[in-house]
């Protein structure tokens, strides 16, 4: 079995666009991360479902405007969703309601019906996507221009 690839706090900085260090520090503070045991002297690392969570708080702080005291009150929730095995045909978009939820009521699916309080939507196959590419990783499949004539290579 493979080894599960891990990432220094350097890799992550680079992943998510150059935030800094002191940003990635305050996230780690959050739980789950906040939980896992560190050793003196030693880099901490990051696993690919801690780099897409992190990429979520991001989105959600930068382009939703989530507060800091909301983003702590999910980041273990989005994580153990990120974590778990589980396929979602086509969307995949988490549905975050305002106010204070606990921890099971933090986010779910969001499958195309009207939300019933104010929250946030954040499309999880984007930060994925972006995780990916950072990654180098190619999604299976991609939109590839029709041939029509192989020959002569003429497209529709």
């Amino acid at each position: 079995m493979p080894a599960t690839k891990s990432f220094t706090a350097k890799d992550v900085c680079s992943a998510l666009g150059g935030i800094s260090r002191s940003r990635l520090h305050t996230w780690a503070q959050l739980p789950p991360f906040c939980d896992r045991p560190t050793r003196e002297r030693s880099a901490r690392r990051f696993t690919k479902a801690d780099l897409i969570t992190f990429a979520v708080l991001q989105t959600l702080e930068d382009t939703l405007g989530m507060r800091r005291r909301e983003v702590q009150r999910i980041s273990a929730a989005i994580h153990r969703y990120v974590s778990a095995p589980h396929q979602v045909p086509g969307e995949e978009l988490i549905f975050i309601p305002q106010g204070n939820l606990d921890e099971e009521e933090a986010f779910r699916l969001f499958r195309g019906q009207n939300p019933t309080s104010l929250g946030w939507v954040v499309d999880m196959s984007k930060e994925r996507e972006r995780i990916d590419l950072y990654l180098g990783l190619e999604s299976s499949q991609r939109e590839l221009p029709l041939i029509t004539n192989i020959a002569s290579g003429q497209q529709r």
